[in-house]
């Protein structure tokens, strides 16, 4: 049965095999999981489904549920009993005759079979919580504190939930994702968490279903932070593996230091820099970079960049690749995704034989993307301004990044 709900996502998206798919493509699909079911799951947890990382022999009841809502059904019961019922209707229908004796407890037993199987679905399935009662939000207390300035960082969270109903659920989760929560007691008052990335991110105190309090964790970077990305602890670069004459970079024989090889498996390369940039907004920058992927021969052909910039509660994220490569690309802005599989995004390839220019500016309610001083999209800015916290470059393989400026009309400018 999982093997058919991969193959209706799969179908679903029209991406092909899943087998072909690369990093990228699992960090979209999980973007826009989370876009349709407000629900997370991870590039590693999906890779397992897939069978691209190690499987797991029964995944979880509740990754089960979110993909199945992704593809149109209420919970992984539902779509278990779609496919039984979908099953026995297309079943070639053979003309009636009395069974023999020996058949009557063969057909029972296919029965009590099928009837076993929809009772281990539903049982490994996530039963609705009963609704939590009304809370009164001023009676709950959430704060958080860090306890360093770099990564990984971990942090305090002290909180208050004695006025929780006796038998609820209490959780922090550390950020947008629901999926990483820690269970805590009523009766204590701090739990810790740890931090690999920076960003900034909306801790949340959950009662039950219900969020009571927020708090904000900004983790920054002590100006441009490098990465070598893996599913659960980066490697941390130190900045004279990044720091060039005049511009940043991730070189192929860096990579080739920590034993990778960008030719074989899928290796991402990252630049971060999390900062407060003053006043500047989503409905009032400009931003400009200088972008170069240095490494051909990667394991898709298409040498991509992916640029996000990041503002409280969401990101812009703009992609670059070979010029043939327009068609697998995916523009993210403002929670929207914009395929390339649909729309025409050849403005966002690119020859990296040279270093390509990307700007983004937002004005007047206008997002306008240009590549090389050429349009390259332009969409409205849909939402209140929100304030900048980041900018985060992602290279397959390797890259350089040079000549970053970040500013506003109203003159204020940051040289990053």
């Amino acid at each position: 049965m999982v093997d058919d709900l991969v193959a209706r996502i799969e179908a679903q998206l029209g991406w092909g095999d899943g087998k072909n798919w690369n990093n990228g493509d699992f960090e979209e699909l999980s973007e826009r999981i989370f876009a349709e079911t407000k629900k997370r799951l991870s590039v590693t947890t999906l890779k397992r489904i897939w069978g691209r990382a190690e499987r797991v022999a029964n995944p979880s009841s509740s990754t089960l549920n979110i993909l199945s809502e992704f593809v149109g059904y209420d919970n992984w019961r539902m779509f278990v009993q779609a496919q039984v019922s979908q099953e026995s209707t297309e079943a070639p229908q053979i003309e009636a005759k009395a069974p023999f004796p020996w058949k009557i407890p063969l057909a029972l037993g296919f029965v009590m079979l099928i009837a076993l199987l929809l009772a281990f679905y539903a049982s490994d399935t996530e039963q609705p919580s009963m609704p939590t009662p009304s809370l009164e939000k001023t009676d709950f207390h959430f704060s958080r504190r860090t306890l360093s300035e770099g990564l990984p960082n971990s942090v305090v969270f002290a909180y208050d939930a004695t006025a929780a109903p006796d038998g609820a659920s209490i959780e922090i989760q550390q950020s947008w994702d629901n999926k990483k929560r820690m269970t805590v007691s009523a009766t204590d008052s701090i739990a810790t968490s740890i931090y690999y990335r920076p960003g900034f991110f909306k801790s949340k105190l959950v009662v039950g279903d219900t969020v009571v309090k927020e708090t904000d964790v900004f983790i920054p970077t002590q100006g441009w932070l490098g990465m070598v990305e893996n599913d659960s602890m980066p490697i941390y670069l130190e900045t004279r593996e990044i720091q060039k004459d005049d511009y940043l970079a991730i070189t192929p024989e860096t990579v080739a230091a920590y034993g990778l090889d960008p030719r074989t498996t899928e290796v991402v390369t990252s630049l971060y820099h999390v900062a407060d940039y003053g006043e500047l907004y989503t409905d009032d920058f400009q931003l400009s970079l200088q972008l170069q992927n240095t490494f051909p021969q990667g394991r898709t052909g298409c040498q991509w960049v992916r640029m996000f910039v990041l503002y409280d509660g969401g990101a812009i994220g703009i992609p670059l690749a070979k010029k043939g490569c327009a068609a697998q690309l995916d523009l993210m802005l403002f929670g929207d995704y914009i395929s390339g599989k649909t729309t025409d995004l050849s403005g966002l390839g690119v020859d990296f034989t040279e270093a390509a220019t990307l700007q983004c500016n937002s004005k007047a309610g206008m997002l306008e993307i240009l590549v090389n001083g050429q349009t390259a999209y332009t969409a409205k800015v849909p939402i209140a301004a929100k304030k900048l916290v980041g900018v985060v470059v992602h290279f397959e393989g390797s890259g350089l990044m040079k000549e970053v400026s970040l500013g506003n009309t109203q003159g204020l400018y940051h040289a990053l």
